[in-house]
């Protein structure tokens, strides 16, 4: 059965009208034939999985055809907002979800800035795209409407040029009655560590999104109208104002987001000897690159829709206005991982402009400079060498290389073809066999987050479960190196609903802090919540299910309970290890790169720490125990049939 009709016979189940107050239509919109269907998602669904990235599991599952591959045309891609996102302080995002080219496995992508609120302004919540245009298309929005507009006159442009063509074209202006997300160059070359662009840094990264929303021939979606209030079941701004205190008021989004950014975090990783460096040979870097060095760059700080935080720091290395990437946004924590001590990089400034290059080029940072990273060591030991490379020099710390290499990774040119395919590129002929022993990636996504995990058992056991590859986004247990919370193993407790070790380099317990935080931030995605302003990403402080369950009740009307919240977010989990099980993912999958297993941390009060291979199986088998979940890593029976109740069954 082709996706065309797939999408017939689910919209012929799907009711006609909104369930309740706010909840907009989901668009099917078949670009092949520029024709589009809709009907909003059923109750079962909203009460098992909520909306945002919850309902964009449901939807992937019954027109998912896993006989098909990832760029094929008829697997869809989905663009979803959460149940509060638009209306609620900070819940400003989105997720677009697919099956990953860059991966294998589930595509599942989360982004803020203005298109996720935007579109709800339109009366939509979700968007399931398929089907390959005849020629390069745009989709505009507009009072709830969608039009098909040729594309082609925008081929070839990046963010900035992009951005700059939209607003002219289209009368908008950015961030007041004008949204978008699109790709770049690095997306029409079906680059493999290519992100759709949400805003000047804003992007819905990992997995490749940027390519598959390319296998569409789609440039952009482009969304217009003013800002309005939500005809809600009751009032709610009230208890806003209760959520945006709560958010201002925790030490955490005072002291740092609100006033660095994510950088902050950089220093205790470096301190503590947990700093992904030089593709994880080394695990400490130079204290130049600590957030205060960004200061002198940092004209101001940005935000998302209607979110007091404004944790996005701005930068500006030079006011000359002929300099493309003297100035930008960011960079966030992660690309100052990746494209300092992951690379060998110590000084700011060649940061802060690679950051601006890649935020250009619609490269995803984690994946781009985890993938050069890789190619940096393999040129160190010799299985890739100048002749592979184009004549490059590959050495650590060589910016100037590094900046080559991704203008190469967008337009797919010699060498960076092979980058830009990502962890593919032993599969796809570009290094021999031999290169995977130093790939850091688990099923088949390279590692997002800048720590190295050896020391810190919980974030290990958190990115080999993620089931979107080795993302620290799903479920990472950031508290685990907070001193005040480790100190008081009763508040622990209470935290994460029983004991859980205090040393970082405990195993004890420590499966259970990585399953209330993965249920917890499925929630916070379904409902929009960024996961810096969500409770126990990095406070305990923060807006979690009981603030969620409260303005879930004042903006829809609908009754949820925290606890039942917490059963949504596990479900959530659950069927996303459903499609990973028919895209062939098992428990030997959730797993960590062998180097995490071989070789010891070698600096620090944690030198000669690394994962015990029987420890960490045992943590994994107690994992699967309290997530209710079988020996292959899937929901079992009973809880499998409840959740295929809310599902249907996909189509054959």
């Amino acid at each position: 059965m082709c996706t065309r009709d797939r999408v017939g016979r689910l919209v012929s189940e799907l009711p006609q009208a909104p369930q309740y107050p706010t909840q907009g239509a989901t668009l099917f919109v078949d670009l092949e034939r520029r024709e589009v269907r809709r009907g909003y998602t059923p109750m079962r669904v909203v009460h098992g999985l909520l909306a945002g990235r919850g309902a964009n599991m449901f939807y992937l599952h019954r027109l998912l055809d896993e006989s098909l591959h990832p760029l094929h045309p008829e697997i869809p891609l989905i663009f979803g907002s959460g149940v509060l996102t638009g209306i609620v302080p900070s819940a400003a995002r989105g997720n677009a979800s697919s099956w990953s080219p860059e991966s294998g496995v589930l595509m599942d992508s989360n982004a803020g800035d203005y298109f996720p609120s935007f579109i709800r302004m339109n009366g939509i919540d979700h968007l399931v795209l398929f089907g390959e245009a005849s020629m390069w298309t745009l989709l505009h929005i507009r009072d709830g409407q969608l039009a098909f507009v040729d594309a082609v006159r925008y081929v070839g442009l990046d963010n900035i040029d992009l951005r700059q063509r939209i607003a002219n074209d289209f009368g908008g202006t950015w961030t007041r009655d004008l949204a978008m997300v699109y790709i770049t160059r690095a997306g029409e070359n079906l680059v493999l560590t290519s992100a759709i662009m949400a805003g000047p840094k804003a992007c819905y990264a990992r997995g490749g999104p940027g390519a598959k929303m390319g296998s569409l021939k789609l440039k952009a979606i482009v969304v217009q109208g003013q800002t309005r209030d939500f005809e809600t079941a009751q009032p709610y701004k009230g208890y806003n104002r209760t959520i945006a205190q709560k958010l201002l008021d925790t030490s955490v989004v005072k002291h740092a987001l609100k006033t660095t950014g994510t950088p902050f975090l950089y220093k205790p990783s470096r301190m503590l000897g947990a700093m992904g460096t030089k593709n994880h040979q080394e695990t400490t870097w130079t204290d130049r690159l600590d957030a205060e060095h960004i200061t002198p760059y940092r004209p101001g700080m940005a935000g998302c829709f209607r979110c007091p935080v404004n944790c996005r720091p701005l930068n500006e290395l030079t006011p000359d206005p002929a300099d493309k990437y003297g100035r930008g946004d960011g960079p966030e924590y992660v690309t100052l991982g990746k494209f300092g001590p992951n690379v060998g990089i110590d000084r700011i400034e060649p940061v802060i402009r690679l950051n601006n290059i890649c935020n250009d080029l619609g490269l995803d940072t984690a994946s781009t400079g985890s993938t050069i990273a890789w190619a940096m060591e393999l040129y160190q030991r010799g299985l890739v060498t100048r002749h592979d490379t184009d004549g490059l020099d590959l050495t650590w710390g060589n910016a100037e290389t590094v900046e080559q290499l991704l203008f190469k990774m967008a337009a797919r040119d010699g060498f960076g073809s092979t980058l830009a395919d990502g962890t593919r590129a032993v599969e796809r002929g570009g290094y021999p066999a031999d290169a995977l022993k130093y790939r850091m990636a688990v099923k088949g996504l390279m590692q997002s987050d800048p720590h190295d995990a050896r020391i810190l058992k919980a974030f290990a056991l958190g990115l080999a479960v993620a089931t979107r590859g080795m993302d620290h986004l799903r479920n990472r247990v950031t508290l685990e190196i907070n001193a005040r919370i480790n100190d008081d193993p009763a508040f622990k407790a209470r935290l994460y609903g029983g004991p859980v070790g205090a040393a970082p380099n405990s195993y004890d317990g420590k499966e259970r802090a990585v399953r209330v935080c993965e249920d917890t931030y499925a929630v916070g995605d379904s409902v929009g919540m960024c996961r810096f302003t969500t409770k126990l990403f990095n406070s305990p402080s923060l807006p979690g299910l009981e603030e969620f369950a409260n303005q879930i009740g004042n903006v829809t009307g609908l009754e949820i309970a925290p606890e039942q919240l917490d059963t949504i977010g596990h479900n959530v989990m659950g069927v996303e290890r459903l499609i990973n099980y028919r895209l062939g993912v098992r428990r030997e999958h959730d797993t960590l790169p062998d180097r995490w297993f071989d070789e010891p941390v070698t600096v620090g009060a944690y030198a000669g720490e690394k994962i015990d291979r029987g420890e960490f199986d045992r943590m994994l088998s107690r994992f699967y125990e309290i997530s209710d979940l079988d020996e292959s890593g899937v929901p079992r029976p009973e809880w499998r049939n409840e959740l295929e109740r809310v599902l249907g069954a996909p189509y054959n």
